[in-house]
């Protein structure tokens, strides 16, 4: 009898962990969530996880779940973040190394290296909140491409204020241009609105 370990899964973790431990503000539980999703949906790296949107963007309860065995297996630890902030940070457990050395075909391939990298550099130092909405907004795209074709940056806009409405209409549309001039999102703009 074989068990099938998600041994790329739980690694990923931990690289994660390692790469954004001197870049990201805070990498803590919410942070992990859109990384992963913009890891996926970004950058095309097949991780195994099924996202849906929740309170704070795309999330998924699998990840969550493989966050709590990687902890438990020493590959990282969650600590609690006391300040004025609050939430967690994830650091690099005492078995942290051995875990990626189980997955060093899949963290070393070059498509998840390069993959890796360039989430680090686009997105490593923002904070959870920037994640958020970033990752809301890829998530809004592409349900908007799947449902209707195109996206039009009116649409978008409009869907992710009525989702996210804590954050300013400049802010929301600085960040859909960003993710627009970075190709995250394709667009093609259609004079029909699709809702």
């Amino acid at each position: 009898m074989r068990i099938n370990i998600p041994w790329n899964r739980y690694a990923l973790i931990v690289e994660l962990a390692d790469r954004l431990k001197d870049r990201c503000p805070q990498f803590g539980k919410t942070a992990l969530q859109k990384m992963v999703y913009l890891l996926q949906e970004a950058y095309g790296v097949d991780c195994g996880y099924r996202f849906d949107l929740y309170t704070y963007g795309p999330f998924s309860s699998e990840l969550l779940q493989d966050l709590d065995l990687v902890e438990g297996m020493e590959g990282v630890n969650v600590v609690p973040v006391i300040s004025r902030i609050g939430g967690y940070q994830i650091v690099l457990g005492a078995r942290s190394q051995i875990l990626k050395k189980k997955a060093e075909d899949f963290l070393g391939s070059e498509e998840v290296s390069n993959a890796l990298d360039k989430l680090a550099d686009e997105f490593g130092g923002y904070w959870a909140k920037d994640l958020e909405l970033r990752s809301t907004i890829l998530y809004v795209a592409k349900d908007l491409m799947r449902s209707c074709g195109s996206v039009s940056q009116t649409d978008l806009a409009r869907i992710v204020k009525e989702i996210k409405p804590k954050f300013p209409d400049a802010e929301v549309q600085q960040a859909i241009n960003e993710m627009v001039e970075k190709g995250y999102i394709r667009r093609r703009q259609t004079n029909r609105s699709c809702h």
